[in-house]
């Protein structure tokens, strides 16, 4: 019985580890938790204070910019197309949105349409 309870103890600081070594991947390229996606910005454009055209500008964003965290977006996807939507299909809905994103410690939003995945 003793080493079932070691083996199972095992078995959980394994996943632990592996979990841990996980999320360090991701926040090693950029990314804050597995739901966050990385982009390549298409185009100049700005990072805005607030999803609105017209919003304050907080800062520029030069093409080709990479390891943008895209957080969230408005109006919000279709959970069920955004997840198991082609990346042609991706793109066409980020057409539609504002996008709330972090690059280089800075967060603010631009338009979806100059976002495209890493």
């Amino acid at each position: 019985m003793r080493q079932r309870g070691l083996a199972f103890a095992l078995c959980g600081v394994s996943l632990l580890v592996s979990v841990a070594a996980s999320e360090h991947a991701l926040a090693a390229r950029g990314a804050q938790s597995p739901y966050d996606t990385l982009y390549v910005v298409t185009k100049d454009t700005a990072i805005r204070s607030a999803p609105e055209v017209g919003s304050a500008i907080k800062a520029p964003l030069a093409k080709g910019t990479e390891g943008v965290v895209m957080r969230w977006c408005r109006p919000e996807f279709n959970f069920r197309s955004w997840a198991y939507g082609s990346t042609r299909e991706r793109r066409s809905m980020l057409k539609r949105h504002a996008c709330e994103i972090k690059v280089n410690g800075i967060i603010g939003f631009v338009d979806g349409a100059v976002l495209d995945p890493m």
